[in-house]
């Protein structure tokens, strides 16, 4: 299979468990419909690994996997903050000339092959900024994270371009999604995040993990990418003036995943589930009628039972 690909460049995404298995189906299912000529190798935790019948599930697919190390930072006080530190492992992986991070939470509409050709400075990554708006006014998030603040409210609402970052812009202009992120492998970079990691002193309260640490490693490093390479599914309300359904290459299902539940909502945000389920039943048409029996098993083992049935 892997000759038809550029070797060089791949999508990768990361997965700890059987839960998000259904989400990285569809991702790459959506990544194969819209024609695109690089391959999804999907990292996997040691615990994955170890758990055959998944395995045996990611060869069915044909998604092959990288296993990667256990990724955490040292101990503050006797705590660890526990996260998705696994993430940073792609810019350890130099065989590679380009990554492109995704969430098995997204689905691509439209074709995104450019995102590996786009130009990149040496030593930034490229990503989509954080939306800050906190449309749910969640209290566990910083007071600061306001519309009036948040990177995509200075979008050019007509094009949809980024708004520049400069020493200007209100302090959430530098915080990105992890969501979609272009990256170049390099050891240097990966010895300053993991350095990082176990030692600037804001990683004990970290809510968002990487996606903080890569903020402040690479402040003023990261080059903004438009909203639609990472179009997260509350912005269809709180940027309605920015989001254009035919422009949307990403779209990311933050917080409530629509595999939990076959019933959703025909809100503006919770409607776009309908794309996900659309999508899901073509990847189940093609395992349950598959003539391969043992294809047929590991679907009903371990996509069956992470993903809603009614």
């Amino acid at each position: 299979m892997g000759s038809e690909y550029d070797p060089k460049k791949i999508w990768s995404t990361l997965l700890t468990n059987r839960g998000y298995f259904g989400g990285a189906l569809v991702l790459n299912h959506t990544l194969r419909k819209t024609g695109s000529k690089y391959q999804l190798k999907i990292m996997v935790t040691r615990e994955v690994e170890a758990d055959t019948e998944y395995m045996e599930a990611f060869a069915a697919a044909g998604i092959p996997t990288i296993v990667v190390d256990k990724i955490e930072p040292a101990p503050r006080d006797g705590k660890v903050n526990k996260g998705t530190w696994e993430k940073l492992a792609p810019w350890g992986m130099t065989e590679y000339e380009r990554i492109v991070l995704l969430d098995s939470d997204q689905v691509i509409l439209h074709n995104i092959d450019d995102m590996m050709t786009m130009e990149l400075p040496k030593g930034y990554i490229a990503a989509a900024h954080a939306c800050t708006c906190n449309p749910r006014k969640l209290a566990h998030y910083s007071k600061d994270w306001i519309p009036e603040h948040c990177g995509f409210t200075a979008a050019n609402k007509e094009t949809g371009e980024p708004a520049a970052i400069t020493e200007y812009v209100p302090e959430n202009h530098h915080l990105l999604n992890s969501g979609t992120v272009i990256l170049e492998p390099s050891k240097e970079q990966y010895d300053t995040l993991i350095h990082a990691m176990n030692t600037h002193p804001d990683v004990p309260n970290m809510l968002f993990f990487d996606q903080d640490l890569l903020a402040i490693i690479y402040r003023n490093k990261w080059k903004p990418l438009s909203y639609a390479y990472n179009a997260l599914k509350p912005m269809r309300a709180c940027h309605a003036d920015l989001w254009k359904d035919e422009d949307v290459k990403i779209l990311h299902y933050i917080l409530n995943k629509p595999w939990k539940s076959r019933t959703y909502g025909d809100d503006v945000i919770e409607s776009t589930h309908k794309l996900w389920w659309d999508y899901y039943a073509e990847v189940e048409k093609e395992w349950t009628e598959s003539p391969d029996e043992n294809k047929r098993r590991l679907w009903k083992n371990v996509v069956v039972p992470v993903v809603a049935q009614e």
